[in-house]
C-alpha cells in the first residue's frame, strides 16, 4: 500500500510540472484488500496421456436447471405499519420488497436489510429508487431475486444507546429478524443475509454485523457515519476495525463508499487503514463526485445491490423450497 501511494504522488507531481499534460478524467479510488494468497508449487511436467478408444456408451448428461416461468415484470411491496417494539416503547414500521413470481415459485430468498439515513425513515430506501433498481436487475439478469427489508429504526436508532440499556441493535436482532423469518420465505444462513444502511444507518449495520459475523455474511455502509463519539468502543466500527479479534477470521464481506466531497470520507478513510493494517478483506470505493445526499446515494443503488447479491443464484429454481425448512 506504501508503494502504491508513492508511486501515486511520483505521478501527480509530474502531471502537476507538466503545463501541456492532459487533465485526467475523474475515476472512483478503489482500495480493495484481500488475504495474500499462498505461494502455489510450480506443477511437475506430465507425459501425454496415451489414446484410449472411445466409451461404448456415453452417460446422459443432466440438463441445467431452467429458472421457473415467471410472467410477472416486478416484484412486490408490503408495508407494515403496526410493528410494535417492545425495546423501543414504539410502533416501527417497515416495508418488505418481494422479488417477482414471490409466491408463485415457492421458493426460499436471501435477505437483505436496508437501513435509512439520520431524520429518515422507512422509505428512504423506495424513494431512492431501489425498487426499480431490483426489478431492472432482476429483469436483465444482473442481480440475483432476494428479499429486502427497509425498516424506520426510530428514536431508538437515532439515539446513542447500546447494551444492556435499550437499543436498535435488539430492534433488529430480537424483534424484526424474527418477524420478517416467521412471515417470509427467506433462507436463514448468515450466507444468504446481508445488511446494509446509509450515512447513520451505516453505522448501525456496521457495529450489528461486526459483532454478528455469524448472523450476517455481509455488510456495507453508503457514506457510513463512524463518529468515535457515536458509540463505546465495544460498539463503534472504528475501535472494532483496530480491536476485534476474530474479525479476522469473521469471513465478513465489507463494502463502503463515499464521495470525494462527503465529510464521512474522513471516518471511512481511518477505518478501511485500520483494516487494511491487519488484512482484514475489505473493498472501499470513493467516488470522484458525490456529496452526502440522495443524489449520491441514487447514483450508485446499481451498485450497492451487486455487492449484496454478489454471491446468489440468479436462478430461482436452485433456491430451496419455502415447504422445507432454512437450510
Amino acid at each position: 500500500m506504501t508503494r502504491y501511494l508513492l508511486i501515486l504522488l511520483v505521478l501527480l507531481l509530474i502531471v502537476a510540472c507538466d503545463p501541456l499534460a492532459p487533465i485526467p478524467t475523474p475515476t472512483p479510488q478503489v482500495i480493495i484488500v484481500t488475504p495474500e494468497a499462498s505461494n502455489t508449487p510450480i506443477p511437475t511436467a506430465t507425459r501425454p496421456p496415451t489414446e484410449t478408444p472411445p466409451p461404448t456408451s456415453t452417460p446422459t448428461n443432466t440438463p441445467p436447471p431452467t429458472a421457473l416461468p415467471c410472467t410477472q415484470d416486478g416484484g412486490q411491496v408490503i408495508a407494515f405499519d403496526d410493528f410494535r417494539s417492545e425495546t423501543a416503547g414504539a410502533t416501527l414500521p417497515y416495508q418488505v420488497y418481494m422479488p417477482p413470481c414471490y409466491l408463485e415459485t415457492g421458493k426460499r430468498y436471501p435477505v437483505v436489510y436496508l437501513l435509512h439515513g439520520l431524520q429518515q425513515d422507512e422509505r428512504e430506501w423506495p424513494s431512492l429508487g431501489v425498487v426499480e433498481a431490483m426489478d431492472q436487475g432482476i429483469r436483465l439478469n444482473a442481480l440475483p431475486p432476494m428479499i429486502l427489508v427497509m425498516p424506520d429504526y426510530g428514536r431508538i436508532g437515532a439515539d446513542n444507546s447500546f447494551l444492556p440499556d435499550p437499543s436498535y441493535e435488539t430492534v433488529l436482532m430480537d424483534e424484526l429478524l424474527p418477524a420478517v423469518e416467521r412471515d417470509f420465505c427467506t433462507i436463514n444462513t448468515r450466507d444468504q443475509r446481508a445488511i446494509g444502511g446509509i450515512s447513520r444507518g451505516g453505522f448501525w449495520a456496521f457495529s450489528i454485523a461486526m459483532r454478528h459475523p455469524d448472523v450476517f455474511g455481509r455488510a456495507g455502509g453508503h457514506s457510513a457515519s463512524f463518529d468515535a463519539n457515536n458509540a463505546p468502543p465495544a460498539f463503534n466500527p472504528l475501535e472494532l476495525a483496530l480491536n476485534t479479534p476474530f474479525l479476522t477470521d469473521a469471513n465478513l464481506a465489507m463494502y463502503i463508499d463515499n464521495g470525494a466531497a462527503d465529510p464521512a470520507g474522513t471516518e471511512l478513510q481511518l477505518f478501511s487503514s485500520r483494516l487494511s493494517s491487519r488484512g482484514i478483506a475489505h473493498t472501499y470505493v470513493i467516488h470522484p463526485v458525490g456529496e452526502h445526499d440522495d443524489e449520491y446515494w441514487r447514483a450508485h443503488l446499481s451498485e450497492y445491490l451487486e455487492f449484496y447479491g454478489r454471491d446468489w443464484t440468479r436462478n430461482p429454481s436452485e433456491l430451496p423450497s419455502c415447504s422445507e425448512p432454512s437450510p
